[in-house]
């Protein structure tokens, strides 16, 4: 309940481009952690509905190890 009102509230405040900005930003930290671990640490707290933007994200920048499933 709270991710569907987080998520609308977005959309509200900043449009239909908030998911994918979102999900830039998220992969942006993925991508600086510092050691492999801790990325892969931060993918696996990607919340759900982002999950799929973030991984389409760093698998374009050639960041696939970082993906966890």
């Amino acid at each position: 309940m709270r991710n569907r009102l987080t998520s609308l509230l977005f959309h509200i405040l900043f449009g239909k481009e908030a998911e994918e900005m979102m999900a830039m930003l998220w992969a942006q930290k993925i991508m600086s952690a510092d050691t492999i671990e801790e990325a892969r640490a931060l993918y696996m707290r990607v919340p759900r509905l982002l999950k799929e933007k973030v991984k389409a994200i760093l698998t374009e920048s050639g960041m696939e190890e970082l993906i966890v499933e």
